[in-house]
């Protein structure tokens, strides 16, 4: 029964993945096709393998940067082929050997540049081929075809194809609340039940909100670069910029509150020495009931529902700390809601504005055709 969860698990995380890998694997692809045909056709290359592998580097699911690896990728190769070039000054020596400098020189010259894996595996390989398979094919012949890849994959990631970043945060930032949501969940039926057990998965459910929230700074990191180095990032830069700074400190302090909630819910329930306030039950669930509200899962109502705080009689100390982490994730996501729908709500108070002006001069209007 185990295996065939873990085998469940392994297939949604799989059709998750292919999900959101699919428009970089089909870009790539294209990118390729079109990079082999203008090396073919422009410069007259025959088997213009190298291009083609390079616009597949530089678009291929999985790289946070698609314009960063392509920068990458193109000095990397220029130094292996410059180094490569050099090393047939060497005098004669066995071919272990001559390999085993070249590579050495390779990975030893493009470290100084950075510890950038990309570079430094390309310089060496570079370098390597340029020994192995002659510069005519691998020397100034590969550095053109990779300019050519690279260029291509510059020209799609940058500029045609590029992801929308208001649409990247947004996923990301849905998966975390809905990680909240389920760990909030798990906190009020270990509380309905008084059950340590369920209490102690909801303190390790943590983890998998720890693990969303890295993917969602991560992601804002991404973003970030991307308004600036990208045609379409540059245009909603300030957009981007806005629900960055929204999303990076809303996420550490509702993980944080979480934490300490559940931590807190456990020790008293391990304690059990006085039992909880009634309302507590119903006030976990509405937190995890406006998570889901702002992961997307709820479509049945739109408006977020700020807690009852007038029922909430004196906090007794056994649950002090557990209701004021509580009252720490409400305040956090009702400030979040708030500024998130700021721009909507002043739309509507505008457009009340108008209509409002609107009516009253209908009314003026009125009353003086009345009196004349």
């Amino acid at each position: 029964m185990m295996g065939f969860q873990y085998f469940k698990n392994y297939l949604k995380q799989a059709i998750l993945q292919v999900r959101t890998s699919w428009k970089d694997a089909l870009s790539a692809g294209v990118a390729a096709g079109l990079a082999w045909s203008v090396s073919q056709r422009m410069l007259g290359h025959p088997h213009p393998v190298f291009a083609a592998m390079s616009a597949m580097i530089c678009l291929a699911p999985g790289f946070p940067n698609h314009g960063r690896q392509a920068i990458y990728l193109l000095i990397g190769v220029a130094t292996g082929v410059l180094v490569g070039e050099a090393t047939l000054l060497l005098p004669p020596m066995p071919t272990e050997i001559r390999i085993a400098l070249v590579g050495f020189m390779g990975l030893l010259i493009a470290s100084g540049y950075a510890i950038i894996p990309a570079i430094i595996v390309q310089a060496g390989v570079s370098a390597v081929m340029v020994f192995a398979m002659g510069a005519e094919i691998a020397g100034v012949t590969r550095l053109i075809d990779v300019v050519i890849g690279t260029g291509i994959g510059l020209l799609f990631s940058q500029i045609l194809f590029t992801p929308n970043q208001i649409k990247v945060l947004g996923i990301s930032a849905e998966r975390f609340f809905h990680e909240l949501a389920e760990n909030l969940t798990t906190a009020a039926d270990a509380l309905d039940h008084r059950n340590i057990t369920m209490a102690h998965r909801a303190l390790n459910s943590c983890g998998r909100t720890h693990t969303a929230l890295v993917a969602l700074i991560g992601n804002i990191d991404i973003v970030r670069d991307n308004a600036r180095w990208s045609l379409r990032g540059w245009i909603s830069s300030r957009e981007v910029t806005t629900l960055a700074v929204r999303y990076d400190r809303t996420g550490i302090r509702l993980y944080a509150s979480t934490l300490l909630f559940c931590e807190a819910l456990l020790n008293c329930l391990k304690k059990q020495r006085e039992a909880a306030p009634e309302w507590l039950n119903d006030s976990i669930r509405l937190c995890a009931e406006n998570c889901r509200l702002l992961s997307g899962e709820i479509r049945y109502r739109r408006e977020f529902i700020k807690p009852d705080r007038s029922i909430r009689a004196e906090i007794s100390l056994t649950w002090r700390d557990c209701i004021k982490s509580l009252e720490l994730v409400e305040n956090t996501l009702a400030r979040f809601y708030k500024s998130k729908t700021r721009r909507l709500r002043l739309q509507s108070f505008r457009r009340r504005k108008i209509i409002t002006a609107v009516h009253a001069e209908m009314e003026m209007q009125r009353k003086r055709k009345i009196n004349f």
